[in-house]
């Protein structure tokens, strides 16, 4: 038999994560520096293209979502790089903010999502059992990785070594993807072990696998709408990236409001190496039977920590050691997100409920963005909006606990 291809999955699933976050979200933070000064932006205009972004992506999620429960993610995948590539070059024939929220708000977002984390964990979920709080745990740290490189990468080598201004950046992301991870990603990904011939797991640990009928249990989304365990893991994790999203938003004009500005792109990159472990970390406890409700409530009390320090940081080097601390504890919560919504609705449904719960936590996840901005003009600091989040994540540790263990009870009222 050849050698198992799951954990070649796992290599692949953490390239596309990185360049699908890369070139829409995490580079973001240090273009909207200068996309604030040309088009003479608000602060609340300038951050308010990740929340419609996100918004407009969860809109899709639920329809991506069931697709990939029903047909090939590669296929999936190859789609959403096409349709991302060409909205990405689009930017760059952008002439006024409008124009560029349009299309950031609706190609790219649709393209985004077909490439995206969801897409990924439902490739690597196809490929484990036992293993899979592990294989989650380290495919998303794609994600987190993205977010160390790229905003250097376009701050001191896109923008300032080679003097690209915004439009040409996201021109070379663009042609990028059109020409070289499309093609790769028909090229390498498996859809599941038995196109191959080969088995889940690599075949190891079959006298502990679950089974079929749990495994392969189908929710429903009016099944999934009544459950009590959907509302409760929507409603931690839209806390959870609300405020980890409106930190990332706002990290960049943070620092600079300190006079900071020079140093912004590195701070806003310290969260995501110690981000990136905690992936793998928090995903091998959960896999090591550790109660994924204390796993959770334990991200999210560094995430508060880190919150509460940022505002007593008074130097560069402190705020990014705090950002740090909040990187790892935020995150843990894209993995824990996916491991939690696979185990609790079944890995044949984890597209449609992780699918199902996005638009809600997007929702929540958008607003704290714009509100912090709003908070920002009004009291002209960030003390209360900092404030407003830490009561917000610790609010999620709290809400954890009402959750039914995981693969306890398929009852659809429960």
């Amino acid at each position: 038999m050849n050698k198992f291809f799951g954990w070649r999955m796992v290599a692949i699933a953490i390239a596309i994560d990185f360049f699908a976050v890369g070139f829409a979200f995490q580079s973001y933070p240090v273009i909207q520096l200068q996309l604030e000064k040309e088009l003479q932006l608000s602060r609340f205009l300038t951050t308010l293209t990740i929340p419609i972004f996100m918004i407009c992506s969860a809109l899709f999620f639920p329809v991506v979502g069931k697709l990939l429960d029903q047909h090939s993610v590669k296929r999936i995948l190859v789609w959403g790089g096409f349709i991302y590539s060409l909205s990405l070059m689009g930017l760059y024939f952008t002439v006024n903010y409008l124009s560029f929220i349009v299309v950031y708000a609706l190609p790219i977002a649709l393209g985004a999502t077909l490439m995206g984390n969801l897409s990924t964990s439902k490739l690597v979920s196809s490929w484990f059992e036992q293993q899979a709080g592990r294989a989650l745990g380290i495919a998303a740290m794609g994600v987190s990785f993205a977010g160390f490189i790229f905003p250097n990468l376009t701050q001191y080598f896109l923008m300032d070594v080679l003097l690209l201004e915004w439009r040409e950046v996201y021109l070379v992301f663009g042609i990028f993807l059109l020409i070289i991870i499309t093609p790769l990603m028909f090229l390498l990904v498996i859809d599941k072990p038995e196109d191959v011939n080969q088995e889940i797991d690599g075949g190891f640990n079959k006298e502990e696998k679950e089974s079929e009928e749990l495994i392969g249990f189908e929710w429903q989304i009016k099944d999934l709408l009544k459950n009590k365990n959907f509302w409760i893991l929507t409603a931690v994790f839209s806390l959870q990236f609300s405020s980890m999203m409106a930190i990332l938003a706002h990290i960049t004009f943070y620092a600079a409001e300190k006079g900071w500005a020079d140093q912004a792109a590195f701070i806003f990159a310290m969260y995501a190496i110690p981000a990136m472990i905690s992936k793998v970390v928090f995903g091998w406890l959960v896999e090591k039977k550790l109660d994924p409700r204390a796993a959770v409530s334990i991200s999210l009390a560094l995430q508060a920590l880190g919150l509460i320090l940022i505002l007593s940081a008074q130097t560069p080097t402190q705020l990014a050691f705090v950002i740090a601390i909040f990187g790892f504890g935020g995150g843990a919560g894209l993995p824990m997100s996916n491991i939690l919504f696979r185990n609790t609705f079944t890995p044949k449904s984890f597209g449609t409920s992780r699918g199902l719960a996005q638009p809600f936590i997007a929702l929540t996840q958008a607003t704290g963005t714009p509100v912090v901005a709003i908070l920002f003009q009004y009291y002209g600091n960030y003390d209360n909006a900092f404030l407003l989040l830490i009561g917000m994540v610790v609010a999620a540790i709290f809400i954890v606990w009402l959750l039914k263990k995981p693969q306890a009870d398929l009852s659809v009222n429960s």
